[in-house]
């Protein structure tokens, strides 16, 4: 009966875990555009007609100190193409972030918005009645286009031959509110995921203080009664303490999560934290169970 009962929230905890694991898996991850490259670039550009010139060497004075490796720029009557590759992500992000604040100030009543993010890429389209605007970065690259409207297929060929698909077709769609109401359910998944994850702390916290599993349940009703006794008939109160607050506040990073998940429906300034949490969060529940669990046979000897 009791392995029965060890297994169950086990299994729970393995399900619930591959689900969320799944879900971030896929939120970040899947099906993101492999990085551009200088050749790519240049082939894809000079199939459309457009002759490129790499100004690497001038345009370092304009991005000091953020590792430029190689600018490419293509400009043909009212259409310009520029992409950047960097030695390093924050670079390319921080060029995305300036590209946005361009593009983003020109929106008008009339308009369609392409918008699509993964861990490290990020895509924004803008078109209005006479102008089409890009700007994206995907890992250590960056790019910023633009043009008139009526010449706009030429940088979705280019973009399509690039390996990004969705934006040659002409019923591309922009990210809508279901898609920030998943990510946000995605976050909320963590919760009882990160309560599930108690399951190994709490016996350290009991076994810490020398008690036995049904001396602390006699202690009191619920775990916010006992473990202040536990805390104070510990003989190593500061150790005990330590495992009660990481058993307290474990779910913590889930609750935040959410949080930056519903601020992200609003502004894109939190999605590279948000990210981090997204890794992270899964990492430290399994770190965090695999540890407890170790220390809890340690005790139990």
């Amino acid at each position: 009966m009791k392995n029965k009962i060890r297994i169950k929230p086990i299994l729970i905890f393995i399900i619930i875990f591959t689900a969320f694991a799944g879900g971030i898996f896929y939120a970040f991850v899947a099906n993101r555009p492999n990085p551009l490259n200088v050749t790519q670039v240049e082939n894809a550009l000079t199939k459309q007609g457009i002759q490129t010139f790499n100004i690497t060497d001038n345009a370092q004075n304009n991005f000091p100190a953020m590792e430029l490796e190689n600018c490419i720029v293509a400009e043909q009557d009212d259409l310009r193409f520029e992409f950047y590759q960097f030695d390093n992500v924050k670079s390319a992000r921080k060029v995305y972030t300036q590209a946005f604040n361009k593009i983003y100030g020109n929106r008008t009543t009339n308009r369609v918005e392409f918008n699509e993010r993964k861990l490290n890429y990020r895509i924004y389209i803008l078109d209005i009645e006479t102008n089409y605007y890009v700007a994206m970065y995907n890992e250590n690259t960056a790019v910023y286009a633009y043009c008139d409207s009526e010449n706009s297929s030429i940088i979705k060929e280019v973009l399509n031959s690039l390996g990004y698909p969705n934006i040659a077709d002409t019923g591309w769609n922009q990210e809508t509110s279901f898609d920030n109401i998943v990510r946000v359910l995605v976050y909320v998944l963590c919760i009882p995921i990160m309560f599930i994850t108690r399951i190994w702390i709490y016996p350290v916290v009991y076994k810490s203080a020398g008690v036995s599993r049904r001396k602390a349940l006699e202690l009191g009703d619920s775990r916010k009664e006992i473990i202040p006794k536990l805390i104070e008939l510990s003989k190593n109160p500061k150790q005990t303490k330590l495992f009660a607050m990481i058993h307290n506040y474990i779910s913590l990073p889930a609750y935040i999560a959410v949080v930056l998940a519903i601020i992200s429906c609003f502004t894109d300034r939190v999605e590279n934290i948000l990210d981090g949490f997204g890794l992270a969060i899964p990492l430290v529940m399994v770190v965090c169970a695999l540890i407890f669990i170790t220390i809890d046979k340690r005790m139990s000897k």
